[in-house]
């Protein structure tokens, strides 16, 4: 499974739940954006299912961002590095 790893730092500074938590209670575990989706198996992991774009996995990552904002208040802050 083609994978990063661990998409977002956990928000010590900003709330008590870990990101995950944030994430399951703020989007759709179902969202996906062409082959980039949200792991069934960790929340925190975005998985590129085959033929994932670039473009792709950033719309993911700023769909899921935006909503955890919206939701919960708490910013989220990417664990990995995105090189453009």
């Amino acid at each position: 499974m083609k994978t990063s790893g661990s998409t977002f730092k956990n928000p010590v500074d900003q709330s008590d739940k870990k990101v995950w938590q944030l994430i399951k209670e703020s989007v759709s575990l179902e969202k996906s954006f062409g082959d980039a989706c949200i792991s069934k198996k960790h929340c925190n992991f975005f998985v590129n299912k085959g033929n994932a774009k670039f473009e792709d996995m950033k719309k993911l990552i700023k769909f899921v961002s935006e909503n955890v904002l919206k939701k919960t208040g708490v910013k989220l802050e990417t664990e990995i590095k995105i090189l453009e």
